[in-house]
């Protein structure tokens, strides 16, 4: 399935995207909490984790045309990588951001 990211704001947080080096904005977990105080939303799978893509993925297509794949809920590599916040792709449907320690690790050792 093909998505789009959804109602962006400035009040966002950004990252940027591994596989196709995009820049993403994305709600903090604190401000999910506080929009969706009974956590009514809906979240389909994982962005930005160190996994390869794959065939026939589900992806989220940014505004500049880039694709970006979208991973199953639960395909982090932990602990390196932890959930950052959620990215809206629809009316209550995210996708989890992750963020890596891989990075800093190899910068570190470098």
């Amino acid at each position: 399935m093909i998505y789009r990211f959804y109602g962006q704001c400035n009040h966002m947080l950004l990252i940027k995207e591994r596989h196709s080096r995009s820049v993403i904005r994305y709600y903090s977990k604190e401000t999910m909490n506080e929009m969706y105080p009974n956590g009514d939303y809906e979240i389909i799978g994982e962005i930005n984790n160190g996994i390869k893509k794959y065939a026939e993925q589900d992806i989220v297509i940014t505004d500049g045309g880039k694709h970006i794949p979208i991973f199953p809920r639960g395909s982090a590599l932990n602990p390196l990588e932890w959930t950052a916040g959620y990215a809206r792709i629809g009316e209550n449907i995210y996708v989890a951001v992750m963020k890596s320690l891989l990075p800093f690790l190899l910068f570190k050792i470098i």
